[in-house]
């Protein structure tokens, strides 16, 4: 009778084991695609945690040995876990190859939001690789940070001296959360550039309203001679013309 349960009981351990190897029973390790969100961003410790493989999602993690590997590719980490993100390069097994992504502006240390694909691996340890589709950089609050859709400028020139000149800059943004979060101004000759930027929360859950936003932005005139000069404004460009030199003599 012992001998019966004895190989009973080895028998069941048995099933088990071949039942794991072969995936009959389900590895907790991987979470199911449906599971989830298409909006979702995950950090590079959670997608880890739950890989979902060949299927686009969004991930955020900080940027680390870009353009320091033998590839076109760097590390993106979250609490210390590191996945490759591929950004050319990225070729299917037909040859079909995926079109570039652009890392102009992004330096190691950025904090940024990548859509693309963790790729299947081949071997017996889980892929780390991940085909990349977009590349957006966030702030240290974890915000997604782009340009502000600026689409329209007015350049109001005030009637004082010196000259004061006031650019008023109106657009839209894509849903509620979105703030303006920076505007930055810089001359080149006779042209003024300014960028306005504007973020939103990573993973809030936002009315999808289009919000109009203003901004008035004052631009330095002082000491500047008389001529027309341009403003640009994230593209949007316009011009005013100084009458005189604006020098206090």
């Amino acid at each position: 009778m012992k001998n019966e349960t004895i190989i009973g009981l080895i028998t069941i351990i048995a099933i088990v084991a071949i039942s794991i190897f072969s995936g009959c029973i389900e590895d907790k390790s991987t979470a199911p695609v449906s599971s989830i969100k298409s909006n979702e961003t995950l950090s590079v410790c959670e997608l880890l945690e739950n890989p979902v493989y060949d299927t686009e999602v969004k991930v955020y993690g900080k940027v680390s040995a870009l353009g320091e590997l033998l590839c076109p590719c760097f590390a993106l980490t979250f609490d210390e876990k590191s996945i490759e993100v591929w950004y050319d390069m990225m070729v299917e097994d037909d040859q079909t190859k995926r079109p570039a992504v652009s890392v102009e502006g992004i330096e190691n240390g950025n904090s940024v939001i990548v859509t693309g694909e963790l790729r299947s691996g081949t071997g017996t340890a889980p892929s780390t690789t991940f085909w990349a589709s977009n590349i957006e950089k966030t702030n240290k609050e974890n915000k997604r940070v782009n340009s502000a859709n600026v689409n329209n400028i007015e350049i109001m020139l005030l009637e004082s001296f010196p000259y004061q000149v006031n650019v008023v800059a109106k657009g839209l943004h894509r849903n509620s959360c979105m703030k303006i979060d920076k505007i930055t101004t810089r001359r080149e000759e006779n042209t003024f550039f300014i960028t306005i930027t504007a973020s939103e929360p990573v993973d809030a859950m936002c009315a999808q309203v289009i919000t109009p936003f203003k901004e008035v932005i004052a631009l330095d005139v002082v000491g500047l001679e008389a001529g027309v000069y341009t403003v640009d404004v994230n593209g949007i460009r316009d011009t005013f013309e100084l009458p005189i030199d604006n020098i206090l003599k």
